[in-house]
């Protein structure tokens, strides 16, 4: 009987810690493998937030070095603070005094991780394929250092996520990470069209796999219906037009022209609501105050149980962000039948359209905005259609089982 693939995803950050939408994915990724059985490991950083990459002080360590969750292996390596220290105060301060080439590395390097005993222990594991994730991209370089001298090579895999709006997109030091990975995984092809333009990578490199959701394990409950009225009950939320957001509270996000969009229509009807669901900034909190925003519901980060909650209840789902180059979040208000509303840019235009599932509005257009979220709001037989466009794509298209049968023979064969 020949041995399953013995495969490792290295990712700055994974549980206990809340994942972004790349963390997630991979979540998704390795305990999907782990239960078919194959030898699955995360390699990540020992720490809780990316403060602890640069500042042993003031940032937070997990202290347990290795441990399993879910059939799926967590190596937590420590941190070189210094190296990751002295990049970030040479970008923030000293930039503008440095050559174009020390700026790039630099930037690359930008505050870590730099993850002690990486070479160490993929020399000691003998993994067969090693799936980088896209950011912060200093993790890609890392892994092509520590792959150099190891025979047998493993196959590496490149994260998705390159895109325009990127930080380190148009970083001439990514050039030699394309160079040499062995595949690039992408969940779109906009994606494939600006890597291309940008980094002339050969078409055989690239993986074209889209993103996928798990079922809600408390779909349809009793248990979950009592969540939603209780919810409703407690914010007043019987015959008012909700609308939710999901994200890093954030510019590129969307997150303060939706606020603007949300203040206008308020003012008009009453009968508004926001909800918001993610990580505040202090620009955030600054914005809302200031605001004195009566239509606002924010919940910061919340739990599995909530979420749900909150995209069972909503209206429709906004997120009109110019740094996606995916967006599970529309999977998930589209699994609950709810429109989308997000910007127009390539990777999510290519999705949306493709779902039929919703509208595209010109990022940070106000005016565009507060139109697309009235006509959702009051025309009740489009909002219907486009939901159930979007829930018949997520089935059909965006399921665990269809995607990982795809993942599993790209990848792993």
């Amino acid at each position: 009987m020949l041995r399953k693939n013995k495969i490792v995803f290295v990712t700055p950050f994974y549980l206990p810690v809340s994942l972004s939408g790349s963390g997630l994915v991979i979540k998704q990724y390795a305990e999907s493998l782990a239960n078919m059985g194959y030898d699955c490991s995360i390699i990540t950083a020992n720490g809780y937030n990316t403060r602890w990459w640069y500042d042993p002080f003031l940032g937070k360590q997990i202290r347990q070095n290795f441990n399993c969750i879910n059939g799926v292996k967590i190596y937590r390596l420590p941190c070189l603070h210094i190296a990751s220290f002295i990049s970030l105060i040479l970008v923030r301060y000293l930039k503008i005094f440095l050559p174009k080439i020390i700026t790039n590395k630099l930037e690359l390097h930008y505050c870590g991780p730099h993850l002690i005993g990486l070479s160490k222990l993929l020399k000691q594991q003998k993994f067969d394929i090693i799936y980088s994730s896209p950011l912060p991209a200093y993790i890609n370089k890392q892994v092509i250092v520590a792959t150099k001298n190891l025979a047998p090579k493993p196959k590496i895999i490149l994260g998705s996520n390159y895109h325009e709006k990127m930080s380190d997109f148009k970083n001439s030091q990514l050039q030699h990470i394309f160079n040499i990975v062995d595949k690039v995984h992408v969940s779109t092809k906009a994606e494939i069209n600006s890597i291309q333009q940008q980094f002339n990578v050969p078409s055989h490199k690239f993986i074209h796999l889209p993103y996928f959701i798990s079922q809600p394990k408390n779909e349809g409950t009793v248990h979950i219906k009592q969540l939603v009225e209780k919810f409703s009950n407690k914010y007043g939320l019987s015959n008012k037009k909700v609308v939710l957001f999901a994200g890093s509270k954030i510019k590129p996000k969307g997150a303060y022209v939706l606020l603007q969009a949300m203040n206008q229509l308020y003012k008009q009807d009453n009968s508004y609501r926001l909800i918001a669901i993610g990580n505040s900034t202090p620009h955030w909190n600054e914005i809302t105050n200031n605001l004195k925003s009566k239509f606002l519901i924010d919940l910061g980060f919340v739990d599995d149980h909530l979420k749900e909650t909150v995209f069972e209840i909503c209206n429709l789902y906004c997120m009109p962000s110019i740094c996606e180059s995916f967006g599970l979040t529309y999977l998930e208000a589209w699994y609950k039948k709810k429109p989308v509303i997000g910007a127009d840019i390539p990777p999510v235009r290519e999705i949306i359209q493709q779902a039929k599932g919703g509208l595209l509005i010109e990022s940070g257009n106000t005016d565009q905005l507060v139109q697309a979220i009235y006509i959702l709001t009051t025309n009740k037989e489009l909002n219907h259609k486009l939901g159930l466009n979007g829930y018949k794509t997520v089935l059909n298209t965006y399921s665990e089982a269809n995607i990982m049968h795809k993942f599993k023979k790209l990848m792993l064969n």
